[in-house]
């Protein structure tokens, strides 16, 4: 009945008659594989966040999409909404290749550039090859990903002797693999909403287990970073699943199921002192280590015996509307009088509010060697001067921006505290100072349009964790640099599209026409060419990077890598810099200088740059560059440091 809570079973194809109803859909299998092996291999590879990351994933994607085109598979699956949000982020692609027009660093710009051909590429082939009844699939295998990417993470703290390097001092906040403990935090986060979402409504009942036991695994490790935005953004995320579920009361049972354990977990993990608080000893560290994993793998069986459990209750009982409405009514009292106390403790709203600005726009006060304590300190920890310096770029340049990438360029030469970033710590923000309104335009229509979606697919069992999910990575992109990990964003990327996939009906697939196909295969074709263009040239450096910090460096096989990416990247800076370290290292000063000098040429704004001449350099050529640098980042320690050491 038109209106009714479609089954996932009523979204799957009907097996023909005769057929094993058992037997997997090969093409499902194959979307679940693909989406579990993207996810898990960027996660692997530090979150995706480097270059050849990105060509890989660009290539990969756009091949996919060439091949769906020329076979005439390729479909817009989620109808025109799903059209627009590929064109808004095309156009967004677009517009950051534009903008080497008018940017003041162009190997920033370029690269920039090369990362959105990786997430058009993934959307593209999203869109054009998850069908409807797909769309299950697809999701399983990002979870079944983010849970091996988070499980590993999670061992490298609790068998701190066996997995990784065991560092107590720098930070001590779980990174693994991704390189950044607030983006291995909201990547938990968001997982832990695909996993609420699979563990209440999938069909399978082995799968719901499973994912509720996720929830665990996934808690833990998002304690272990010590991430607050991860925190407050799976809130945000678990208020827009359940305020925009069809059967939210029933998804805030599945909540208490999978909910408890998660947050026992955590509770267990921040009884650890020896885990949670700097300086540690590691055989201290490896002692509660096992104790919290032994925890953790029990809470995990608990979890799945309960979503077991709640299958079995579901089947058996179906409440009336009387005793939903007790429960629901039983919900929201204990949640208002839990804000109600926590107001009142605090002062009352206004106080609290007053409270909760200055804290927020406060100097980051000095962090405790207790990790635990920073969870709650609500701090921005210098954001609001980034979040200035973002706008003050915009007002230079409001329509088109300062260029795609010059974020830090930018902030070196204004910045008025020491704090060293690249990115702008927002995403929204810093696409207005870069690329001006236009930019920001087309990234707000990409990123809302899933939410339209979200809309008309409230229904679907599983959209409300999708929703869930994405809205947590929405809400965290406003306060970090999620967009600049791919392993994060690609997630985000597939679940805009699940979204999209779930709005539209068996059926109502847009096929684009032959010269539509043929125009797209061609421009897919072109992206690829480009991004292999890129992933040559970003190995070489990344190969010249390696052999320079070997032990005992290999200076020869720097140089002649740092020679390959100089042939492939013609219009990058990057290059010559690795040469002339190379040459440095060799000991060829003048042949150094000559490299810093051709890399200058490129990018006559970039510090380091000048920095890198003036240590080959001496004289007064040293003392000219040393100015330049200097002028470019007066806050500079390392332009302090030479300066002051003196030099030939």
């Amino acid at each position: 009945m038109r209106g009714q809570p479609r089954s996932l079973d009523a979204d799957a194809a009907a097996p023909a008659v005769g057929s094993r109803a058992l037997a997997p859909d090969l093409g499902q299998v194959a979307v679940g594989i693909a989406a579990a092996g993207t996810v898990g291999a960027l996660g692997a590879a530090n979150g995706g966040y480097f270059p050849p990351a990105w060509g890989w994933t660009a290539l990969l994607s756009l091949w996919l999409v060439i091949a769906w085109l020329l076979l005439g598979r390729a479909a817009f699956n989620g109808g025109r909404l799903a059209g627009v949000f590929l064109g808004g982020l095309t156009a967004l692609a677009a517009w950051t290749w534009l903008s080497l027009l008018w940017t003041d660093n162009t190997t920033q710009t370029v690269l920039e550039g090369f990362r959105m051909l990786a997430y058009a590429g993934v959307a593209a082939a999203l869109i054009f090859v998850v069908r409807r009844n797909a769309v299950p699939a697809l999701l399983r295998g990002v979870l079944a990903a983010m849970v091996l990417v988070s499980g590993y993470g999670l061992a490298t703290r609790l068998f701190p002797d066996r997995l990784g390097t065991f560092d107590p001092i720098a930070t001590y906040r779980l990174s693994e693999p991704l390189g950044y403990w607030n983006g291995l935090g909201v990547f938990a986060a968001m997982g832990i909403l695909l996993a609420l979402g699979l563990a209440g409504r999938d069909r399978q009942v082995a799968v719901r287990a499973v994912a509720g036991a996720s929830v665990v695994v996934l808690a833990a490790t998002l304690y272990f970073t010590f991430s607050r935005g991860g925190w407050l953004t799976l809130a945000a995320g678990i208020l827009a699943a359940v305020a925009v579920d069809s059967r939210r009361l029933q998804l805030l049972v599945s909540l208490l199921v999978v909910g408890i354990p998660g947050l026992l977990a955590a509770a267990v993990a921040s009884s650890s002192d020896a885990l949670s608080t700097e300086d540690s000893p590691l055989s201290a560290a490896v002692d509660q280590g096992r104790e919290v994993a032994l925890f953790v793998a029990l809470l995990a069986v608990v979890a799945a015996a309960a979503v077991v459990a709640q299958v079995a209750a579901e089947r058996r009982f179906h409440p009336g509307r009387p005793l939903r409405l007790a429960f629901g009514a039983t919900v929201a009292g204990v949640a208002a009088v839990a804000v109600l106390a926590a107001v009142v403790r605090l002062g009352g709203p206004v106080e609290t509010v007053e409270r909760a600005y200055d804290s927020f726009t406060a100097q980051p006060p000095q962090q405790s060697e207790d990790l635990r304590e920073r969870l709650f300190v609500f701090n921005a920890n210098g954001r609001i001067d980034l979040w200035e310096a973002s706008l003050e770029q915009f007002k230079d340049s409001s329509v088109i921006g300062g260029g795609a990438g010059t974020f830090e360029q930018y902030w070196n030469r204004h910045r008025d505290i020491d704090l060293k970033v690249r990115d702008g710590h927002n995403l929204y923000l810093e696409t207005l100072g870069e690329l001006g309104v236009v930019g920001l335009t087309y990234l707000l229509v990409m990123l809302a349009v899933p939410l339209a979606a979200a809309i008309g697919a409230r229904r679907h069992p599983l959209a409300a964790g999708v929703l869930g999910a994405y809205v947590v990575y929405l809400v965290h992109a406003g306060v970090d640099w999620d967009w600049e990990l791919p392993s994060v964003t690609v997630v985000a990327l597939a679940c805009a599209a699940a979204l999209l996939v779930l709005r539209s009906e068996p059926g109502s697939e847009l096929v684009p026409r032959v010269r539509f196909r043929i125009a797209a295969g061609a421009a897919a074709a072109l992206m690829a060419g480009a991004a292999f263009v890129g992933l040559v040239g970003s190995s070489a450096l990344s190969a010249s990077d390696h052999a320079a910090v070997a032990n005992p460096a290999d200076w020869d096989e720097a140089a002649d890598e740092a020679r390959k990416a100089r042939d492939w990247a013609p219009w990058s800076s990057e290059p010559w810099q690795r040469l002339g370290d190379a040459q440095v290292g060799q000991g060829d000063l003048a042949a150094a200088r000559e490299s810093y000098r051709k890399a200058i040429e490129k990018e006559p704004g970039d510090w380091l740059l000048w920095l890198r001449l003036a240590e080959a350099s001496s004289g007064a050529q040293r003392q000219a560059a040393l100015r330049q640098a200097a002028r470019l980042n007066p806050l500079e320690d390392l332009v302090r440091q030479v300066r002051e050491s003196g030099g030939p």
